[in-house]
């Protein structure tokens, strides 16, 4: 479980930059060593991620890091509750 977990939110970061044209999908797709549809769950999360770092006003890391660290504290704490 916790493997898989860590799969899926290292296949979402990659997915990220895959989604904002800095690597192609494949190139994300084979970092994350996740199966297609696994990939394609982690690339959709990713489009929200990006739409919403795109939309946000001010300094645009500092919104990407705080949409993705909800995706980690919410897979985190699927691996363990006590984690962070």
């Amino acid at each position: 479980m916790p493997k898989k977990k860590i799969k899926e939110m290292t296949g979402i970061f990659a997915a990220v930059f895959a989604h904002t044209g800095h690597i192609s999908k494949e190139d994300a797709k084979e970092i994350s060593g996740l199966d297609d549809a696994s990939f394609e769950a982690a690339y959709q999360k990713a489009s929200t991620i990006a739409d919403k770092v795109m939309k946000a006003e001010g300094k645009k890391m500092e919104a990407f890091i705080a949409h993705f660290a909800a995706i980690i504290d919410k897979d985190a704490k699927a691996i363990d509750p006590g984690f962070f």
